[in-house]
């Protein structure tokens, strides 16, 4: 699951909300001292809003390959606070302006015409400005072992490649969004695909063969393969021959461990990637630990690809199987006290809006009105009655609709 990892990655953020509030510029100052190797920076002004002009040259070479953030702040009538701030910092009169900050809140480069691919060009020619991808090479040129530097440098890489072939496409999409199965897409041509994603294909391919495709642990097993799945690889057929050609070391880590959730959520962004890999007949080959219970598998790392799986083949039977003894559970330990779950959207989620989902698509409504009524006394979650009541317009079952909306939780 992905709950426990995305809490890790946010307790900072929810450490500096805690702070006092820092004033635009004390905030402005953190941001480009966060970024080692610089900032693009645009003061827009009336009449000048080039903050579409600027991500469009900001996607050509040699800029894309710097991978450098942007910062964008609205001058003019409704200006951002940081505005003023920027002029008076920079002695910037009237009117839009652009600039090439480095950590230290330093200009590199600056220009009051709107940018274009060429002025940026030069603008980097002239600052000089080191990426992160020159640095990580540099560094596994002298720790070739070091599989950290090597997935740090494969999502740099995914994120450059992925400007690039947004680009070579000519689609303003810049974050595909994640595909719930098997979806035709527009593949690179060879000579683009081997210029664009052949660095990202080869440390790819490296680090898989070294770790015979187990997946990293931790946060960098986590943000390498969310990389990999906000990234367009799926255009890229050196990047699809990567992961077919590995998928069998990886269906075999998960046969060692079934419940290792970062190795599920590796193979699971690779099977999308690739077009969907058959899920099913891969748990066949796999066997719950004796004493399992019926709602302990399919393992909860995979529950919400299974469910996807078995519901664009139309399986409500198995969606059925697989989550009532789940809430069966579920319910029992809330009615034990063994589990607090029951105050938030997770059970819905995760357990309830499948199951009667499945349970409305049999025809079997009398099932899913005793589901929800006992979820009504044991959870305290608010929205649940609203959120069963979309679930039914949804199905075009408005007589449903009005029974469910008017389902009253649990008081806490």
């Amino acid at each position: 699951m992905r709950g426990p990892m995305l809490l890790l990655l946010l307790t900072p953020a929810v450490l500096m909300a805690q702070r006092p509030q820092a004033s635009p510029a004390e905030a402005f100052n953190r941001e480009l001292k966060r970024n080692r190797f610089g900032t693009w920076l645009v003061l827009e002004d009336e009449g000048a809003a080039w903050s579409g002009t600027m991500r469009s040259a900001l996607d050509e070479e040699p800029m894309v390959l710097l991978n450098l953030p942007l910062k964008v702040v609205a001058g003019g009538k409704k200006a951002d606070a940081l505005a003023a701030t920027l002029r008076e910092r920079f002695g910037w009169s009237k009117g839009a302006h652009w600039a090439l900050m480095d950590a230290k809140g330093r200009i590199q480069v600056e220009g009051a015409e709107a940018p274009t691919g060429a002025t940026l060009g030069r603008a980097v020619e002239q600052a000089g400005t080191s990426s992160r991808t020159q640095e990580l090479e540099t560094f596994l040129r002298q720790s070739p072992d070091r599989l950290d530097a090597r997935a740090a440098l494969i999502q740099v890489h995914l994120a450059v490649a992925s400007r690039r072939t947004w680009k070579a496409l000519g689609s303003a999409e810049a974050k595909p969004a994640e595909p719930s199965g098997p979806v035709p897409v527009k593949p690179l041509g060879p000579e683009a695909d081997l210029a664009i994603w052949g660095a990202a294909a080869h440390q790819l391919d490296t680090l898989l063969r070294e770790t015979g495709g187990a997946p990293l642990g931790g946060v960098q097993g986590f943000m390498l393969s969310n990389g990999i799945r906000q990234s367009a690889a799926e255009r890229s057929p050196s990047m699809v021959a990567v992961l077919n050609r590995h998928r069998a070391d990886l269906e075999e880590n998960l046969r060692r461990q079934p419940e290792d959730s970062e190795a599920w959520q590796l193979w699971t962004v690779a099977s999308q990637k690739c077009g969907g890999w058959p899920l099913q007949s891969l748990l066949a080959t796999m066997a719950p630990l004796p004493g399992a219970t019926a709602g302990q598998w399919p393992p909860w790392s995979v529950l919400e690809e299974y469910l996807k799986d078995a519901k664009s083949r139309g399986e409500w039977a198995t969606i059925r199987e697989v989550l009532e003894p789940r809430w069966v559970e579920l319910r029992e330990a809330l009615l034990d006290d063994r589990r607090s779950i029951g105050g938030d959207a997770f059970p819905w989620n995760w357990i309830l809006g499948p199951l009667v989902e499945a349970q409305v698509a049999q025809g079997d409504t009398g099932a899913a009105d005793q589901v929800l009524n006992e979820a009504a006394e044991v959870i305290s979650w608010p929205g649940l009655p609203a959120k069963a009541r979309d679930l039914a317009l949804r199905l075009n079952r408005p007589d449903l609709a009005t029974r469910w909306g008017a389902l009253t939780p649990k008081s806490r």
